[in-house]
């Protein structure tokens, strides 16, 4: 009985904290918290891509996005971001293929986690 108490104590204690730094972390992926910065340059990778062609074209010639985001409708929309040293790639895509390309030079600022 009283380990029972004892136990349910501790889950009272515990539970909502745990529940508290799921729901933070989950949080900071939609945020791009943490993200990785390519090898390479904004610049060449730019080179690498224009508007109208095919997302696996992409993925192909840049690897895998720093950070995405995707909004599903009656259209699918894409947005990667591809983070490197001297700048950030934005590639936004409509349907699997490049609607846009953006550049934004400098060096990217990405939010690091502020919790172990």
């Amino acid at each position: 009985m009283i380990a029972g108490a004892i136990l349910l104590a501790g889950a009272a204690f515990w539970l909502p904290r745990w529940w508290e730094n799921r729901l933070y972390r989950e949080a900071e992926a939609v945020a791009g918290v943490g993200s990785p910065i390519l090898p390479g340059t904004l610049a060449d990778a730019r080179k690498k891509i224009d508007p109208g062609i095919k997302a696996e074209k992409v993925e192909a010639a840049l690897g895998k996005a720093s950070f995405a985001v995707r909004t599903e409708g009656t259209s699918v929309h894409d947005i990667w971001k591809y983070y490197f040293a001297d700048g950030t790639l934005t590639v936004n895509l409509t349907d699997g293929y490049v609607a846009r390309v953006g550049t934004q030079f400098g060096p990217p600022r990405i939010r690091k986690t502020r919790r172990p």
